[in-house]
């Protein structure tokens, strides 16, 4: 059986590359290291789920690959999942793994709808359409079904607020609990859950916005989880290595 195409979803306000600058910092060269060449599709940073998961389906789905593996970045989990159970009549995408992805939304979300000042303001100016699907409320209003043929898995990131960054931190205050600065822990659970990372929600990606830290570990080793993901979202995709799982 011909190995499933890899693709790596970016999350909300996110991107592929913007020159030098990639979304998921070098991932791609270490993927390619081991004889795996991802598809890092772009689709419109603040758009809504399903706007989001058309742009991917004319991107993955008219090309000739015959199953893909998923591996996707926040808001790019509910794009993955809206794609999945919505616009994949072919069944060609066999697995999903999903990191810190809010599929029970994030507080964040509500507060930059609600709150008042600049800073709110900016992110309802930047943030909207999508901004609004991305609160605790309008997740429970549209639920997104699973595909029973598919492996869904999934990942959650937490750092104590202390921890994160101070661009961070208020956010994680505005949460409580276990969270990664963006999104809640029990929030990032779907499917199989196979863990919490130790990290805040950018430095998920390779961007690590505070100094190095022997003690809480940082910076994350990013580039090993991604390769560690994506091979375990292409064995999920192969039905023989399943079963054998």
């Amino acid at each position: 059986m011909t190995a499933p195409t890899l693709a790596l979803l970016h999350g909300f306000l996110g991107f592929s590359r913007r020159g030098p600058i990639e979304y998921f910092r070098g991932v791609g060269s270490a993927l390619r290291e081991r004889g795996i060449a991802p598809l890092t599709p772009e689709v419109r940073p603040a758009g809504t789920i399903a706007e989001r998961a058309e742009a991917l389906a004319r991107t993955l789905l008219r090309g000739n690959a015959e199953t893909f593996a998923l591996v996707a970045h926040s808001m790019g989990g509910l794009d993955a999942r809206y794609l999945i159970g919505h616009l994949d009549p072919d069944r060609r995408i066999r697995s999903l793994v999903t990191v810190a992805t809010p599929h029970r939304g994030s507080p964040v979300a509500a507060w930059a709808l609600e709150a008042r000042g600049m800073l709110p303001a900016w992110i309802r100016l930047v943030g909207r359409p999508g901004l609004d699907e991305l609160t605790p409320e309008a997740r429970l209003a549209a639920p997104i079904p699973d595909r029973p043929d598919v492996s869904y898995a999934s990942y959650a990131a937490q750092r104590p607020v202390a921890e994160q960054p101070p661009w961070l931190r208020a956010f994680g205050r505005i949460m409580g609990g276990a969270n990664d600065g963006m999104v809640p822990v029990e929030s990032a659970y779907w499917g199989e859950f196979r863990g919490i990372l130790r990290a805040d929600h950018v430095e998920l990606l390779g961007w690590s916005l505070a100094p190095p830290d022997g003690r809480s570990l940082r910076p994350f080793r990013h580039a090993d989880f991604w390769v560690r993901a994506a091979m375990e979202a292409m064995a999920a995709a192969r039905p023989e290595e399943r079963e054998h799982e």
